[in-house]
């Protein structure tokens, strides 16, 4: 006997995040994502400005510098024992967000 698949849990959209927010309010959708894009432009301006921003009650973001990488090493790959040359990479910066203490403890 086959086993049935388990129905995929879906992710919510940005259109449907702001669907959700606008059935909660008396607000037109277009004004809930203009808000929302103004949220999203402000985190940005903020995170480059001054490389952390918090949005309170949600998530603490930082920005996490990360440092050029040489190339041209030769290494040797364990699992297949081929001999392989490193590429280099490029500095760049990766966004990290940490949850606040209190979304910790309402999802726990």
């Amino acid at each position: 006997m086959a086993k049935a698949a388990k129905p995929a849990k879906k992710k919510m959209t940005k259109s449907a995040f702001i669907a959700h927010l606008v059935d909660g309010t008396a607000h037109k959708k277009s004004d809930v994502s203009a808000l929302y894009d103004k949220i999203v432009e402000t985190v940005s301006d903020q995170l480059k400005k001054h490389d952390e921003f918090i949005l309170p009650g949600i998530a603490k973001l930082k920005i996490k510098k990360v440092p050029a990488v040489k190339g041209g090493e030769k290494k040797i790959m364990p699992a297949t024992g081929q001999e392989y040359v490193t590429k280099p990479k490029p500095a760049s910066k990766k966004v990290k967000a940490f949850p606040v203490k209190s979304l910790k403890d309402a999802v726990n």
